[in-house]
């Protein structure tokens, strides 16, 4: 009998064990940096319990009193492999205060409502803008790249040396492209035009990135930074340069002082710069480009020097001068050979893919309007801006990687603000066309995180134009159609996510957030690079065709990788756990909005 008896026990305890797995194996997911006092407000509870009910409290952190009760509304569990999900609606919840979630026994991390949840937020992400620089990083407080580069893929100027030092590094990478950078370069200028407040942007370093103040906020040097580089760049009219070093980089991780590579002129001694020639490009038989014109080249030159131009004009004149000219020299050179021009790769068959173009053509003809007031300059933009109503990776929802860029058209934004009524309306109802395409997905889906965008490569990056555009959309129609979606995507960057982290190196502060991203920092530092926004997660089936992901720890998101979407805070993933220059840069309009929100 003893036998018998010592197998129930244990079977019984396997049981009891099961039973506690079970209660334990539900989670509240919030935006852990917090919520504005009049802001929607919406927890997402997921659980492998199938008999969880829809209840949930908010309670105050420091009494544990019941400041909210309600009811949730189900959603599809499936979609991230969970039996239940629940949407948490306690919008109506505006007091200021610290508070947590109770739903099925299951606790939300702590959260603060309160109008200075934002504070700081817009400058942090400049951490990580000044840590990417090349030429001179103030990060590591050193010379790098200081050879670059020799020309490669011209007609008449192979191997020519030019000094295109500066910019930043692309991401963990030393790659630098003029399609991220001049992005990065617009959307800084941009978040400053929109938020021009020295409460929100101070000054606490200098031109060179180390600190100290110089009189000018400190997004728009790094601004700066980016427009020398670009001046670099474009030494001439019939000159251009898309792209330093390719992808024989990828050799180990290195400081970027270190930077050995051998590109054929001896090891660290210059790196090739490929021109913008319009045609396809490559140094390697089988690993061409598309490329088929200058235009997305040459305009996102236009649009960022006659932005800078605009914003520089009283701060640097002879800056903005120069700036203004080389604006309408790009932008005849995009309208003379039209056409997409993409990045270059040697040994991967991963490049940017970048094939739409009239959008880029469409802002540069608006910013230039905006700096000049030239009538033929919005009549052009209404033309390129009628050929691409709707960003097409908002309406197909899918996209090679970067195929279509920037992920946001603020051209659409700047013609809605500066043309006449019938134009106005047209391209509000563009951004509204985009807006219904995420929204209808979502719901269609009925994911309970309410995200309807596709998991491509960098997907945190698509968030960030989907919430630029939506609040843009709002400020221009006062719709409030899209303002829970905004709020979902917004949280998912905070952790109300399958994964419960922030997609953004140490922000908050006290909160769950990337700290083994695939970069030097923290490969070779032990530290993170703060300010970075991560990737992202992935589509499961993208993530397994990669080449070269081998995981380093074991997975502590494992239960959550069942779903849509794949996540791994693991320096071998570089697909979801490596911060992007770019994305980074583009957060800076939205952080600043959600912060003079705050102050209203």
């Amino acid at each position: 009998m003893k036998p018998l008896f010592v197998f129930i026990l244990v079977l019984l305890s396997m049981v009891f064990i099961q039973l506690d797995v079970q209660a334990t194996e539900s989670w509240i997911r919030v935006n852990r940096l917090g919520y504005l006092p009049a802001s929607i407000k919406v927890a997402v509870f997921i659980s492998t319990n199938e008999k969880a009910n829809l209840h949930f409290s908010v309670k105050d952190a420091k009494t544990g009193r019941i400041a909210f009760k309600g009811k949730g509304v189900s959603a599809n569990a499936g979609r991230w492999g969970m039996k239940q999900a629940f949407r948490l609606n306690f919008s109506s919840l505006s007091t200021h205060g610290k508070y947590y979630i109770e739903c099925n026994g299951s606790r939300s991390p702590q959260f603060r409502i309160d109008p200075e949840v934002w504070e700081g937020t817009a400058d942090f992400v400049l951490n990580y803008m000044r840590q990417q620089r090349c030429g001179y990083n103030p990060y590591l407080d050193t010379l790098c790249h200081q050879h670059d580069g020799y020309i490669v893929d011209h007609p008449t100027r192979e191997g020519e040396k030019v000094d295109v030092r500066g910019g930043w590094h692309d991401a963990s990478d030393y790659l630098q492209y003029l399609t991220t950078s001049a992005t990065a370069t617009f959307q800084m200028l941009f978040a400053w035009q929109q938020t021009p407040d020295t409460t929100v942007f101070k000054d606490n370093y200098q031109s060179d990135g180390r600190k100290g103040s110089n009189g000018i906020p400190d997004i728009l040097d790094e601004a700066r930074w980016g427009l020398d580089w670009m001046l670099r760049m474009n030494p001439d009219s019939t000159l251009m340069f898309n792209q330093i070093a390719d992808d024989r980089d990828h050799a180990a991780m290195r400081f970027p002082n270190r930077d050995y590579v051998d590109y054929g002129y001896g090891k660290g001694l210059g790196r090739p710069v490929y021109p913008v020639t319009g045609k396809p490009q490559g140094l390697r038989p089988g690993r061409t480009n598309r490329s088929t014109g200058v235009s997305s080249s040459a305009a996102k030159f236009a649009s960022a020097f006659a932005l800078g131009a605009d914003i520089f004009k009283t701060i640097t004149p002879e800056l903005s001068t120069l700036l203004s000219t080389k604006s309408r020299v790009a932008y005849r050179y995009g309208e003379r050979i039209p056409g997409n021009n993409q990045t270059a790769c040697v040994v991967s068959p991963y490049f940017y893919e970048e094939d739409n173009w009239v959008d880029d053509m469409e802002l540069a003809a608006a910013t230039l309007y905006r700096l000049n007031g030239q009538e033929k300059d919005i009549k052009d933009a209404d033309y390129w801006g009628q050929l691409e109503e709707i960003s097409p990776w908002m309406e197909l929802g899918r996209a090679r990687h970067y195929q279509f860029y920037p992920f946001v058209n603020i051209g659409h934004y700047y013609l809605a603000r500066m043309a006449g009524s019938l134009i106005r309306e047209k391209y509000i109802s563009y951004m509204k066309g985009g807006l219904e395409c995420l929204n209808k997905r979502a719901k269609i889906y009925d994911d309970p995180f309410f995200y309807g965008i596709p998991y491509l490569w960098c997907s945190n990056n698509l968030v960030v134009a989907a919430i630029t555009q939506a609040r843009l959309y709002h400020q221009l129609s006062g719709d409030n159609n899209f303002l829970e979606m905004e709020a979902a995507l917004r949280d998912w960057l905070f952790g109300c996510n399958p994964w419960g982290t922030s997609m953004i190196c140490g922000l908050p502060e006290d909160g769950d957030y990337p700290t083994r991203v695939h970069s030097f920092v923290t490969e070779m530092l032990h530290n993170i690079p703060y300010g970075g926004l991560v990737d992202g997660p992935i589509e499961r089936i993208r993530y397994e065709s990669l080449a070269g992901i081998h995981l380093k720890y074991a997975d502590e998101y494992a239960p959550f990788q069942y779903g849509a979407a794949v996540y791994h805070d693991d320096p071998g993933d570089y697909s979801t756990n490596e911060p992007t220059m770019d994305g980074t840069a583009s957060l800076c309009f939205y952080l600043a909005t959600m912060q003079k929100a705050g102050k209203q």
